[in-house]
């Protein structure tokens, strides 16, 4: 007998099938629908939810396609077995991420199509040294749907950010010479410049962005070839660089002949995102133009894609390549094939923005009820902690309920700030319940902190 399921369709869009499999999807992650469990009919269904059975069908078959449910001849169709793999327990508020939502049927409706299609991947199977032109183009296309203006040949693909931080550095400068970077910063950019033999030099972040006064003097000082900022959600304060701020930095910039890294990676919601850097520098002539744009789909899709891209004056890309090329002897165009089939798809951010949205007003409560000093964009937090409260404590305790967060000491800042990021969970009921516990073990910590210390 058929499982009795009724879904509610009034929260999914787009065609009636597409709905039902991902309403399906949901009820499968959630537990409404467990495994081994089998569905209902197809014609059951169908005339309960008023669709036709060829569209029941369609739906069933694109489930069974992501690797959901399993078909059995003359028995009808039934929920696949867990996969019993060992899971991670930890609530991660450490690691920023995107919930995760449709991405597994986003991508695996691109490995399926790329499946289907020997052709094309008998010719992505090849060494490929340069990137595809179609693949640049897609990605020129999308970009400009971003308000991001540039040519398909200013793109060079990486794989991640951090590979594009690297390949930079590692083209660009020598090794002894100066770089300069936020004072509270992303931690990859001095793993890369030790690799490399750099010297970082830190310039104090205002509220508004760098201290253009400092900067300017440690300019003359150094005299650094590259700086390394993230304008638009500065990781950890998430401080969006005003623009004032972007205009005289990349001001200074081309008066000391100072290449600037704009890293892009750090998502935001899309009230919050600002065009970046690289479209202001754009105005100038080619020969002036000093920013390099770093983005990625990590932070905006899923981490494990490991798709980066770079927009590059032309002047500096043969520089660029040629590191990248040091390291790998090409960017898989297999990779870059399926982000490109990725970035098409109409739904590829699903429900997620308002997920975040949620959950972004729920953490701003918290920190409100805490009353804390606090910082919010995209997926990312910014708590100070009130004294003898420490943040090393708070982190402590909290592990030792399972729950991951970040120490303001990990970024180079020491003035009692911790980092929450909130895509980690990817059930909002799970979501809420962790930080309730986080809330709790704060409020809890602060009433005993003398003992504490």
């Amino acid at each position: 007998m058929g499982t009795i399921w009724s879904p509610n369709l009034a929260d999914y869009t787009g065609a009636k099938y597409l709905r039902l499999a991902q309403a399906a999807e949901d009820a499968i992650k959630n537990g409404e629908l467990l495994p081994n469990s089998k569905l209902p009919p197809q014609r059951l269904l169908a005339d309960k939810l008023g669709f036709t059975v060829g569209t029941v069908t369609r739906a069933y078959a694109l489930l069974e396609q992501r690797g959901y449910v399993q078909a059995k001849v003359g028995a009808g169709t039934y929920v696949k077995a867990s996969d019993n793999q060992a899971s991670d327990q930890s609530a991660n508020f450490a690691t920023c991420q995107q919930p995760f939502t449709n991405q597994t049927a986003v991508l695996s409706d691109a490995l399926n199509l790329l499946a289907k299609s020997p052709q094309r991947l008998a010719q992505l199977m090849r060494y490929h040294a340069e990137p595809l032109q179609e693949h640049q183009l897609k990605f020129s296309q999308w970009l400009h749907r971003r308000d991001i203006k540039q040519t398909p040949e200013q793109i060079v693909f990486t794989h991640g950010g951090q590979q594009g931080i690297f390949s930079i550095l590692n083209g660009l400068m020598q090794s002894g010479e100066s770089l300069l970077c936020e004072a509270s910063c992303y931690p990859g950019i001095h793993v890369a410049a030790e690799q490399l033999g750099l010297k970082t030099v830190p310039v104090t972040l205002t509220d508004e962005g760098l201290n253009l006064d400092e900067l300017q003097q440690k300019i003359i000082q150094y005299k650094p070839k590259v700086l390394y900022l993230t304008p638009n959600n500065q990781n950890p304060t998430c401080i969006q660089y005003s623009d004032y701020q972007r205009k005289a930095i990349i001001t200074l910039a081309k008066n000391h002949q100072v290449i600037i890294i704009e890293d892009d990676v750090n998502y935001c919601l899309a009230n919050e995102w600002r065009t970046p850097m690289w479209s202001l520098d754009q105005l100038a002539s080619e020969d002036e133009q000093c920013v390099i744009y770093l983005s990625s789909l990590s932070k905006m899709f899923c981490g494990g894609l490991r798709q980066g891209f770079l927009l590059i004056p032309s002047k500096f890309i043969g520089s660029v390549k040629q590191a990248l090329y040091s390291q790998c002897w090409m960017v898989s165009s297999l990779n870059t094939e399926l982000a490109c089939r990725v970035i098409e798809n109409n739904d590829f951010m699903g429900q997620r923005e308002q997920q975040i949205i949620d959950r972004q007003a729920l953490s701003i409560a918290m920190g409100q009820r805490l009353k804390l000093k606090q910082s919010w964009r995209g997926l990312n937090g910014w708590l100070q902690l009130k004294t003898p409260l420490k943040a090393h404590h708070v982190v402590t305790a909290l592990a030792q309920k399972g729950i991951l967060i970040r120490n303001g000491d990990d970024f180079n800042n020491h003035e009692n700030y911790i980092r929450l990021s909130i895509g980690g969970s990817s059930d909002d009921n799970e979501f809420i319940e962790q930080l309730i516990m986080i809330e709790h073990t704060i409020r809890s910590l602060s009433q005993s902190a003398y003992s504490v210390v």
